[in-house]
């Protein structure tokens, strides 16, 4: 993200970006919270959060001579594209509130505050919408990472619901939606497609025919034997 030239700014009224996370729950189970990819992946933030300097806590953030910050994307666009890569499968979209001190980039923000409005899930790995949270098997101390999922792939397992997550970052009105914008195209057939992508009703018949044929052959020789086995003299 290449810095625009000029001097640093400030902003008191909020300036919305957007951004990709890895949601988290803490230990105890009581808190939800967020950490970023790349080097920022070492930063545990909270829903409302200061961002900190990891290489020099001494100065201002955002500094012009270090990387430090909250970063975000100008585009909702621009953060749906980070979540194809495969190292970022599991992480959530957020729209933030940026605040503070700030440095204007070409593609976004590096910036002092934030407060996180909105979540938004993408799809479980099987493609379909992901509508809760499961423990993830990862973490770091006093956190585990959560992985979106939805509820086939879930399995039984224990889950967290997208409300819940939301009502366990204690910010009130943020919310946690399935964003379904990007599999607004996609269907889960429940029988075989013709080529104009609409399920042909019949194509399944004769093989299920075929296949009960078998079985009623198989059964009606199974009876034959039974019926020579109760009448030999």
């Amino acid at each position: 993200m290449n810095s625009s030239a000029g001097a640093r700014e400030f902003s008191s009224s909020p300036l919305t970006g957007y951004k990709i996370a890895y949601p988290l729950m803490s230990a105890d189970g009581s808190r939800t919270a967020f950490c970023g990819t790349g080097t920022g992946h070492r930063h545990v933030y909270l829903a409302v959060d200061n961002a900190i300097c990891l290489n020099n806590s001494r100065h201002h953030v955002p500094n012009w001579m270090c990387t430090c910050g909250f970063y975000c994307l100008h585009t909702l666009d621009a953060a749906r594209d980070l979540t194809c890569a495969p190292e970022n499968r599991n992480t959530v979209v957020l729209e933030v509130a940026a605040s503070g001190r700030y440095r204007r980039h070409d593609l976004g923000l590096r910036y002092e505050t934030q407060r996180v409005r909105r979540v938004w899930t993408g799809r479980c790995r099987c493609g379909r919408p992901t509508e809760v949270f499961i423990d993830a098997g990862t973490g770091r101390t006093a956190w585990r990472n959560l992985t979106p999922s939805c509820v086939h792939c879930s399995d039984g397992r224990p889950v967290l619901p997208l409300d819940k997550f939301a009502a366990l970052t204690g910010t009130a009105g943020l919310e946690v939606r399935v964003d379904r914008a990007p599999l607004r195209n996609f269907i889960v057939p429940d029988r075989p497609l013709t080529g104009d992508g609409v399920g042909a009703p019949g194509d399944a018949t004769p093989v299920v025919d075929a296949e009960l044929a078998v079985i009623n052959a198989r059964v009606d020789e199974l009876q034959s034997h039974v019926d020579r086995l109760l009448h030999r003299d």
